[in-house]
């Protein structure tokens, strides 16, 4: 028996069974044997969730054995993937065919079962998150039913399971809507704070890829832009030293020094924070689509998000910065914004609506345990959503206020698996089963 443990360290159990799938006759044996014993079972890609999502004590499945790609259309560019494919295998599997993904977030250790079950997203309002990209979803039910879905073949199905957090069935195939391979121009730059929130909004409209890090009470903030430039635009990277200077020693190694120092001593988490924000410093780069995306996050955190209408980020940010102020909080970990394009996934956060996202992050060992619940409290009364797959203290109640489509979810669920063979506890609180 394998124990489960996921990359923060905060959510652990001991299932009864773990089992690696590489094949799909492999998958319907596991799920002919849990039925028979009476067992639950579960689906994890990296175990990069914050919450409850793949804690069982019976049946833990993964299907890291089953990756790669099945099928290209060289007509639409939509990519059929065996869900067990991690993001960071995808670049080398979709170089042959001159292909990339529409959009990606920084981390890219997840599965692709994982992120779109979870709602996985990168930055960009003229981009949805991974869900909003997925043209088709094949499943294996609970009684080992093999099922095709998209806006063609059980639609109803095919809608619910864009996002499904894994309730529906295990996901077997994710077929994909990619674009011709491109480059990137990456710039990050060092903003005073102030002028930067008053500009966000208006600047995500105008550039491809825009996000910030900001430590929390520090006067400037770090801005990454990306531009897409044509797949033939000349290379121009770092050199591998000014690389790993930038990317591990800052990123990560210096980071963790500066969180341990701040976990020690939390006195010290203020002038820690206007340190870390003062030895960030301008660079820029162009490089493939997937290494301007994604950075190497080796520090262990734990992490709350919460998608917001566009209209109120300047409320909630400010909100935020007078609560910071406010308190002598023990965090030095940056907060993240974002944006992505409104979609129409039933249980996306930008369902229906442009969104901007404020992370906060916690290192792992702050002694904050208020932290996420009072900026929860800031943020759902200015219409927020919490990310499925980060810390939060929602339940059914609330999200069939907040998603305009969680009944029919519910009704596809109960449909698809009446006994609750791939809910456990914490799901059957999410979703009222």
């Amino acid at each position: 028996m394998s124990g489960f443990r996921n990359f923060a360290g905060t959510v652990a159990s001991a299932p009864h069974t773990r089992q690696s799938i590489s094949t799909l006759e492999q998958l319907a044996q596991a799920l002919d044997a849990a039925a028979r014993h009476g067992h639950g079972v579960r689906t994890v890609g990296a175990g990069h969730s914050f919450t409850a999502l793949c804690r069982t004590d019976q049946v833990l499945l993964d299907l890291d054995g089953f990756s790669g790609i099945e099928e290209v259309d060289a007509a639409t560019h939509e990519v059929t993937f065996r869900a067990g494919t991690r993001l960071w295998q995808v670049p080398r599997l979709l170089k042959p065919f001159g292909l990339a993904l529409e959009n990606m977030g920084d981390i890219d250790k997840q599965s692709i079962a994982g992120a779109i079950s979870t709602g996985t997203h990168g930055t960009g309002l003229g981009f949805t998150g991974f869900a909003g990209a997925v043209t088709g979803i094949q499943l294996m039910l609970a009684d080992g039913t093999r099922l095709r879905t998209s806006r063609s073949e059980h639609p109803q199905i095919f809608e619910a399971a864009r996002l499904s957090l894994g309730a529906l069935g295990v996901i077997t195939h994710v077929r994909l809507r990619c674009v011709p391979a491109y480059m990137m121009r990456a710039v990050e730059s060092i903003e005073p704070v102030d002028q930067l929130v008053d500009s966000f909004l208006q600047r995500a409209a105008a550039e491809d890829h825009l996000e910030f890090f900001w430590f929390p009470n520090s006067p400037r903030a770090q801005v990454k832009t990306n531009t897409r430039l044509p797949g033939g635009a000349p290379r121009h990277a770092p050199g591998t030293a000014a690389r790993w200077f930038n990317d591990e020693l800052l990123s990560n190694g210096a980071l963790q020094v500066l969180c341990s120092l701040g976990a020690a001593a939390p006195k010290l988490n203020s002038k820690l924070s206007n340190f870390a924000s003062s030895v960030l410093s301008d660079r820029s780069y162009t490089a493939s689509w997937h290494e301007a995306f994604a950075s190497p996050r080796r520090v262990r955190f734990t992490e709350q998000e919460y998608a917001l209408p566009l209209e109120n980020f300047q409320t909630a940010f400010e909100q935020l910065r007078g609560y910071l102020r406010g308190i002598d909080l023990p965090v030095l970990f940056p907060i993240e914004v974002r944006t992505a394009k409104a979609d129409d996934v039933w249980l996306s956060t930008a369902y229906g609506r442009d969104s901007v996202y404020i992370a906060v992050h916690r290192y792992i060992r702050d002694a904050a345990p208020h932290y996420f619940s009072d900026v929860e409290a800031l943020l759902r009364p200015l219409g927020g959503r919490p990310h499925w797959g980060k810390e939060h203290s929602l339940s059914a109640a609330d999200f069939a206020q907040l998603y305009p489509r969680f009944a029919d979810f519910q009704s596809v669920r109960s449909a698809v698996d009446p006994e609750g063979r791939f809910l456990n506890g914490y799901l059957r609180g999410l979703l009222g089963a």
